[in-house]
């Protein structure tokens, strides 16, 4: 095989591993589906050509064992059984977890999963005592002069589908022609420039082609002008055409795939395709009332690598700082030539320039934005398995699955929303006979919640089962060894709860397959907290619990307020900013060694990152900016030393040897060429609520800033000095 050959194979099989991925997803809402309304044919019909088309695809990548089984699971879905299809929507499931697992192994070229468990139970449901075998439409195809194969007919119903007449041409080789073989050869040829020759009897170099041949030839042309092609000369003594009888479907528009076009190269992907139209033939004509009606628009659709568009945000990036290093200069310009000409003529072209910049960077970010329903698609299957491990009866409801979000963020929170699901199905909910014992539904309830909230996306997990004591999370962190019975006993409800996103903690008395190590829960806190995100936990005992994601629209560029902290440059994300303060020092109290600021006649805790000033007469004098942050459902102050503006910031990614800090969650260049550090709220707030005040030594709200991060904020900020 060529090179070009394996470089196009390659291509044919990433587009086949992304689009089974959307195959296997189908046929999961399918069979959850079926699992509801066992007795739905149309259901079964819709499984059935899902797994068609994961067949031909199989095939067309040369991917033999998953084109078998997929072929298995087609047979099985032949069968008619008098018992519903229970036993189908179990051997559906079966089929999806082997596909999903035989996809994976195929990606990373390791040993295959065994098929035998999805064959022992195609067997059973064929071996079912009220399991009887799928009644087929026979093919329209009459033509038996040379006894045409039944792959050959079903090639004539395909023509006929694509609105194509199909003749049985038999032709009469001139007793006279001095080369008989060669004619039958010329005849053949002279047909395929007017269609497409389905078949050919006898074959090439039999000795009875020296006398007739006969074909199968589908064409849009008329029989005159089928005959007329035949007519050579010296050749053929005669033409006979039969128009073969069978509906011929109207032509339609349709595209063909990739997938497909390659698949035509192949006799086992093309048997693939004229298989489909056996399927089609048992489909009613037309759908059933009320059904949904798909209209694909798929020749407007154009699949690109997520990083082809990351290498273009990049540069769109790169151009923001452009625009900041010409605004920089134009500054500059009219400070020294107030009263220029040019300086006008700059100003215009600065701001049309800006309207275009902004424009892109719009497009750009909406190209990668996608609905979260792209997510939310898998969880009724994992809401489905896992009920079913813990004796659950469970609803899951959707809503707001419209809501965009920035791709990068909706596959990072994918595996903490699992979490979250498996969680309030195994502990969250009770059990239907406990559930009738409190006065509940038999049956709990699950809602998964996405809306936007200004800058930000939010997404909500909520039950109605038993919710969380805070009484018995205290009490199992002070046996874990989390915190003392001391400190516990002044935590807030909020700061208790908290302690379930901890690594290693559960309260589940005993280990199983679903849940108990302690692991998972801290999942959620630490992706929130490299997606600058918050999560916050709101229950009710006796009423459930609802995790709330705070999540930015992106990560790519924000909007952020510039500060001076010791003479270094930092920014935060201008959307956690509720206001802007103005203070003294002599206003700032401690109560317990916490620093606070009363505003507004409430008491506002307070986080410093510098060093406090020095004792002295004039140190209550000096005057203090405080940011009001609002993280989450608290509000804290942040307390700096000055104010450098607003600016529209590209955010660069820092790497551990640049920044060994959890504090620093990026970076961005500004115009003059500074460079300014993005400070990582969540997490700086939760290092300090980790740690204990110091009898003496420098303290805010109770939160002690090390000086060995002071020290690594510093070294990272220094390129942000003055």
């Amino acid at each position: 095989m060529s090179q070009q050959s394996d470089e196009r194979m390659a291509e044919l099989r990433e587009l086949f591993f992304e689009s089974a991925q959307e195959l296997l997803q189908a046929l999961n809402d399918e069979a959850l589906k079926l699992e509801k309304s066992p007795g739905d044919a149309e259901i079964v019909r819709s499984i059935r050509r899902t797994v068609h088309t994961l067949k031909g695809d199989a095939a067309a990548c040369a991917y033999r064992e998953l084109s078998e089984v997929a072929h298995e699971l087609e047979d099985a879905l032949a069968l008619e059984t008098s018992v519903g299809h229970k036993l189908l929507a179990e051997v559906a499931f079966t089929a999806t977890d082997l596909f999903s697992a035989m996809l994976a192994a195929y990606r990373k070229r390791v040993k295959l999963p065994s098929r035998d468990p999805l064959r022992k139970m195609v067997k059973k449901l064929a071996e079912h005592p009220g399991t009887k075998p799928r009644g087929r439409k026979k093919v329209a195809v009459t033509a038996k002069a040379l006894g045409w194969t039944e792959y050959e007919k079903l090639a004539v119903q395909k023509a006929q589908a694509d609105g194509k007449f199909v003749y049985h041409v038999l032709a009469q080789i001139d007793p006279h022609c001095a080369m008989p073989i060669a004619g039958r050869q010329l005849v053949q040829n002279a047909l395929a420039g007017i269609g497409e020759v389905l078949a050919a009897r006898p074959e090439a170099g039999s000795p009875a082609a020296t006398k007739q041949v006969e074909f199968l030839v589908a064409t849009e042309k008329a029989a005159e002008r089928v005959s007329a092609k035949c007519q050579i000369p010296t050749i053929v003594a005669s033409v006979k055409l039969e128009l073969l009888p069978g509906e011929v479907v109207p032509k339609r528009a349709s595209k063909k795939t990739a997938l497909a076009g390659d698949a035509e190269n192949s006799a086992e992907p093309e048997a693939s395709l004229i298989e489909e139209l056996a399927i089609a033939a048992e489909e009613p004509e037309s759908a059933p009332e009320g059904a949904p009606q798909t209209h694909t628009m798929a020749e407007n659709i154009l699949r690109v690598d997520a990083e082809r568009i990351d290498s273009v945000l990049n540069l769109v990036g790169e151009l923001i700082i452009g625009k900041s290093m010409l605004q920089q200069a134009l500054n500059e310009f009219s400070k020294f030539y107030p009263k220029d000409a040019l300086r006008g003529k700059f100003a215009d072209a600065m701001a049309f320039q800006a309207r275009v910049l902004n424009d892109l960077q719009r497009s750009v970010m909406k190209i990668r934005m996608v609905p979260v329903e792209q997510l939310f698609r898998r969880f009724p299957r994992i809401v489905r398995d896992v009920a079913r491990q813990c004796d659950r009866n469970v609803e899951l409801l959707v809503s707001g699955q419209d809501t965009d979000l920035d791709k990068s963020i909706l596959d990072a929170i994918a595996e903490p929303l699992t979490h979250l699901v498996r969680n309030a199905v195994s502990h969250g909910l009770e059990s239907s006979e406990e559930r009738q014992k409190l006065g509940k539904p038999a049956k709990g309830f699950l809602r998964l919640r996405a809306y936007h909230q200004g800058n930000q996306v939010i997404v909500e997990v909520s039950d109605d089962g038993r919710g969380m004591d805070a009484a018995r999370i205290r009490a199992k962190a002070i046996e874990l060894g989390f915190i003392t019975g001391e400190d516990a006993a002044r935590l807030t409800e909020a700061e208790t709860l908290e302690f379930i996103l901890r690594p290693g903690f559960s309260t589940a008395e005993e280990v199983t397959e679903v849940s108990g190590r302690g692991v998972g829960m801290d999942v959620v806190q630490s992706v929130l907290h490299r997606l600058k995100g918050t999560v916050h936990i709101e229950t009710h005992p006796g009423q459930g619990t609802t995790f709330r994601l705070k999540l930015p629209l992106t990560l790519a560029i924000i909007k952020a307020l510039l500060f001076r902290v010791e003479q270094r440059l930092y920014a935060i994300p201008l959307n956690a900013v509720v206001e802007i303060a103005r203070t003294r020092q002599s206003e700032v109290h401690k109560v317990d060694h916490y620093e606070v600021l009363q505003l507004r006649n409430q008491v506002l805790p307070l986080v410093r990152l510098g060093r406090p000033p020095a004792e002295g007469p004039n140190r209550g004098a000096s005057k203090l900016f405080i940011l009001v942050i609002s993280l989450g459902e608290r509000k804290f102050g942040l307390i700096v030393d000055g104010l450098e503006g607003e600016e529209e910031l590209v955010i660069k990614a820092l790497d551990d040897h640049a920044v060994s800090t959890d504090l620093v969650s990026g970076a961005s260049i500004l115009g003059d060429g500074r460079v300014v550090l993005i400070l990582n709220l969540s997490a700086i707030v939760e290092h300090f609520t980790r740690m204990r005040p110091a009898v003496s030594g420098e303290v805010s709200s109770g939160l002690l800033l090390s000086h060995a991060d002071k020290a690594r904020l510093g070294q990272a900020g220094a390129g942000g000095q003055a």
